[in-house]
């Protein structure tokens, strides 16, 4: 059994002491400097290939003639079947020093010229770099094999490899994709931590956009990603290489890349559309009900409102019931479920443009506990065709003080004994509309204010009302339903975070609910922005 050493050894001196006397061998034989490249690698990948299946030779110098001779025998068979006219496959325009060429050969070689730059911009860097070597470059097997730390009879075997590859493409009618002239249009909404700017930053332009949007539910290798998106495969490997670092994109075996994230199609966000709205319908008028009940309860555990309206607290409390019942029938902590490499722990989904079914033009927003590190959330929902206005903030409090101050009013709502940095902080809250001051001089936190434990007390009444249980059970009904037509569109490497993706979703379910309330009468205020503080 021959040895790895010897089999190496072997393989070096065959490129060193053959290669060139088989190419004169072979040129003499063919009379053609691309027939004599193209047969003297066929010989030398038939005698790389017998070694590595450990044949070892008597009489190594004759065992390689006796190959060289069996494949010109191969060749010229081939060669006689062949019509002459199909040598427009071959790869001429490697000869380009030939200055015996006649003006029809010149404007053959051109043509081939500009095949092989166009099939040059879609073969991967595995071949792409070895060939711009040998061949354009001039750089020997030993060399490259060098430079590319890999054994000389895998940089030979590569390079037959890209050959092949390249003359089959030059006889394909190449056809670029339809998102190379027509960019796809992706709307994103994201959750969670985002501390290094992504995903935002990965997704701003439409080539990674359209990378994604290919990819989605489709594998697909740097190759035809740059033949749909009609970028040359180098620029497309970098922009891939950016998308896999910022966790958008997945590589699989075989080369191939899917798109790491949901993007929900048309068809989908149509037929989960129709369920929002069919659910909306149903139980808008319940909601309403309950929020009213929801509102008398918390006043009674002490639950304040600044100065909104009843109204107001009451589509508030809409709002809210809706959050929780909906969170109740996920197992899926949005906070805490991603964690990634930049640190941060956010998730990503995406809708295609162009829905047959479009929601009603609202906005609704919860910010969680995230705004300038203040324990609130802050409730937005603006129904219609600005209907509703927006509050905008217009001072900038430093987080520490924001806090000691919010929590100061909520605890005692006397001015006289702030600080003068809580009297300052006080003003430039009450300007932005955050705060207020009543006409007796106590001040007071323009939001609904839960104390203590009033947030599970309130939630302890709600699961003795037989109509919350009841909106909580067709709540599940109507999520499991989504789930069904979600799952038809997603693929499995997306399971561990599916119920994420349902929950993102249905978000539209609050924009309907909204609208409903508004439509219905049940809602009669013209804006609609709630803060809710825990202290």
């Amino acid at each position: 059994m021959i040895t790895s050493t010897d089999k190496n050894l072997l393989i070096h001196n065959l490129i060193h002491d053959y290669a060139e006397k088989l190419f004169y061998f072979c040129l003499k034989k063919t009379s053609n400097n691309y027939a004599a490249e193209d047969l003297t690698s066929d010989i030398l990948l038939n005698i790389i290939t017998a070694l590595e299946k450990g044949i070892v030779p008597e009489h190594f110098s004759a065992w390689v003639w006796q190959i060289a001779r069996n494949q010109y025998s191969v060749w010229a068979g081939k060669k006689h079947k062949q019509n002459v006219s199909e040598s427009t496959a071959d790869i001429r325009e490697l000869e380009i020093e030939d200055r015996t060429a006649v003006p029809e050969d010149v404007l053959i070689h051109e043509d081939q010229l500009l095949l092989l730059r166009r099939e040059m911009s879609f073969i991967s860097s595995n071949y792409r770099d070895i060939v711009v070597a040998y061949y354009f470059q001039g750089i020997k097997i030993s060399d490259i094999a060098l430079s590319l730390n890999l054994p000389e009879g895998t940089v030979m075997s590569k390079l037959h490899r890209a050959r092949n590859i390249l003359k089959e493409g030059m006889n394909m009618a190449r056809e670029l994709g339809e998102r190379s002239y027509h960019p796809e249009q992706i709307s994103f909404c994201s959750s969670g931590n985002q501390p290094s700017g992504l995903p935002w930053s990965a997704i701003k332009r439409k080539i990674p956009v359209n990378i994604l949007c290919h990819a989605h539910n489709n594998p697909c290798t740097i190759q035809e990603l740059a033949l749909e998106l009609g970028i040359a495969a180098p620029y497309m490997e970098e922009e891939v290489e950016l998308l896999l670092q910022a966790e958008l994109l997945k590589k699989l075996n075989h080369e191939k890349y899917l798109t790491n994230f949901f993007i929900v199609p048309r068809e989908c966000q149509n037929e989960i559309n129709e369920k929002c709205c069919n659910f909306a319908e149903q139980h808008a008028e319940v909601f309403w009900q309950l929020a009213e009940k929801a509102l008398k309860k918390a006043t009674e555990l002490g639950v304040t409102t600044g100065d909104y309206s009843d109204n107001d607290a009451q589509m508030f409390f809409a709002f809210y019931l809706e959050q929780i019942i909906e969170n109740s029938c996920f197992s899926v902590n949005w906070c805490s479920h991603f964690k990634r490499a930049d640190g941060g722990g956010w998730g990503l989904i995406g809708f295609e443009s162009g829905s047959a079914c479009r929601l009603p033009s609202t906005f609704f927003n919860n910010n969680g506990n995230g705004w300038k590190g203040v324990n609130w959330d802050g409730y937005q929902a603006h129904p219609g065709d600005a209907i509703f206005g927006k509050r905008r903030y217009k001072h900038d409090v430093p987080d520490l003080y924001l806090n000691m101050t919010l929590k100061m009013i909520a605890k005692n709502s006397d001015p006289a004994s702030f600080s003068k940095v809580e009297k300052d902080n006080l003003q430039k809250l009450t300007e932005d509309g955050f705060c207020g001051v009543h006409s007796d001089g106590t001040a007071f936190v323009n939001a609904l204010v839960f104390q203590d434990d009033m947030r599970s007390r309130l939630h302890e009444y709600l699961n003795t009302l037989p109509e919350y249980i009841s909106l909580l059970e067709n709540m599940r009904d109507f999520i499991d339903a989504v789930k069904e037509i979600v799952s038809r569109y997603s693929n499995k490497y997306l399971q561990d975070d599916f119920e994420y993706y349902v929950g993102m979703s249905i978000v539209e379910l609050r924009s309907v609910l909204s609208r409903l309330w508004k439509d219905k009468g049940f809602y009669t205020s013209e804006s609609a922005q709630f803060c809710v503080f825990y202290c």
